[in-house]
């Protein structure tokens, strides 16, 4: 998928292939509510404390940050952006007035300090607008991440001449984050920040083309519910060979019509197999990545053949999800089943209230732990229509099959597509999975054999 980063301004070239973005850009009138929502999440986020985890930037990347502000800003604002570039520890700061406005730059040695100078700026613009509804507009900024050690003592002027570029591609009230720097920051950032994929982006001709991701602020995961757990999905594309084949396009767009039948509460499982367990994963990332940025609640969870443990997959996923949700949130998703799902979160079982108690294997015991599980899930697809994406279900436990057939069965009419993957073998858990997908619902299951 290629992308097309807005419309060139005057200093722009004409390097890059293209295809649009979504309709609804960051700072593009989204609306009043949209506006107050990224107003008061900036203001929350410049606050707090943060990252939620450590920095790990690997040693030798560097971050450049280039930012624009447009000529609806002052010099003094203009200047109060280039003292929070100075104030986080950035070295080679640039200011330069341009024919448009003011274009400042900086080095970060951390990816996580470029990106809390990111949300400072966009704090300083959003306190400074007159509009609320378009906080941003006018500005413009560019997180561009490159490893000196490999690319050598040049790097940085190429890097910086590489976001001048990316950055004149950017439409104003864009943040965009390039693949190397949305891998490391990913992770650390909290509540209210996302990375929208947009897609791939040729910097020049006959350059490799690379993963361009939006920064979006505010919205609901501002407010108290998880975010999506795309950390796996970006690391898998960023080390992939770049393009979908047409075949792998092709079978992405079957997979999207699913989806789109899910939105409309139609849920719906997708079963992909065949392929290297690389290539299943690099697909299944891509699907991930673009569904997410549609508007998906992507949540993810894998078996692993040296840790048979029940219902690991879902552990992983709604664990990751217990996590990033509020206390309050849980409360109201939960309905009484805390104590049950203790038994596979115990940490949950701390925050809300429920009982450390021990497993049971009954068939009674397994079927409160299908209850409760499902009575969690569709509570998360009353608010977002999301995607859970299970890997190597070969690897799982006969429990683990029949809670994804149980799951799949009680949200047949909500907001739910399953994405699992797996290596068929006979008889073994995809086998027994797309037998009892298909007698579930058979229009409504799909299986994607991988070349």
């Amino acid at each position: 998928m290629r992308c097309e980063l807005g419309e060139p301004s005057s200093a722009t070239s004409s390097d890059g292939d293209s295809r649009p973005l979504a309709d609804t850009e960051l700072g593009e009138v989204p609306g009043p509510a949209s506006g107050l929502s990224v107003t008061r999440c900036l203001r929350r986020l410049v606050r707090d404390s943060w990252p939620r985890q450590p920095d790990d930037t690997p040693p030798g990347l560097v971050t450049m940050l280039a930012a624009e502000l447009d000529r609806r800003f002052g010099q003094a604002e203009a200047e109060r952006a280039h003292d929070i570039a100075l104030s986080a520890g950035g070295i080679e700061i640039g200011f330069e007035v341009t024919a448009t406005g003011w274009l400042i730059s900086a080095v970060y040695a951390s990816v996580c300090d470029a990106t809390r100078v990111t949300v400072e700026m966009a704090h300083a613009v959003a306190s400074s607008q007159r509009a609320a509804n378009v906080p941003l507009v006018g500005l413009r900024i560019v997180l561009c991440t490159v490893d000196e050690d490999r690319s050598g003592p040049q790097s940085r002027d190429a890097a910086l001449a590489h976001a001048r570029r990316l950055l004149a591609k950017t439409r104003s009230g864009q943040i965009l984050v390039t693949a190397p720097a949305a891998v490391v920051a990913g992770p650390t950032l909290p509540p209210g920040i996302g990375l929208l994929d947009q897609g791939l982006w040729t910097p020049a001709p006959g350059a490799e083309p690379e993963r361009i991701y939006r920064m979006s602020i505010g919205g609901s995961s501002a407010d108290g519910v998880a975010t999506s757990n795309l950390g796996w999905a970006r690391r898998a594309v960023h080390g992939s060979a770049g393009e979908q084949t047409a075949e792998g396009e092709a079978q992405l767009e079957t997979v999207r019509r699913v989806w789109r039948n899910a939105v409309d509460g139609g849920a719906g499982m997708v079963l992909v197999s065949g392929g290297s367990p690389v290539s299943k994963t690099a697909f299944t990332a891509e699907l991930a990545l673009r569904l997410h940025a549609e508007g998906a609640l992507v949540l993810y969870g894998r078996w692993e053949e040296r840790a048979r443990v029940p219902y690991r997959a879902f552990q992983e996923a709604l664990g990751f999800y217990a996590s990033a949700s509020s206390t309050e949130q849980l409360v109201v998703d939960l309905e009484g089943w805390a104590d049950v799902v203790a038994r596979l979160l115990p940490e949950v079982a701390t925050r809300v209230g429920g009982s450390h108690l021990a497993q049971f294997d009954s068939s009674a015991e397994r079927a409160r732990v299908f209850e409760a599980l499902g009575t969690w899930v569709l509570a998360i697809t009353k608010r977002a229509p999301t995607v859970i994406v299970l890997d190597d279900v070969h690897w799982a436990e006969s429990t683990s099959v029949l809670l994804l057939a149980h799951l799949w069965h009680i949200c047949l009419r909500h907001r739910l597509m399953l994405v699992v993957t797996g290596e068929a073998r006979r008889g073994n858990a995809v086998d027994r999975l797309a037998d009892l997908a298909s007698h579930i619902d058979a229009d409504a299951f799909e299986r994607i054999r991988l070349a």
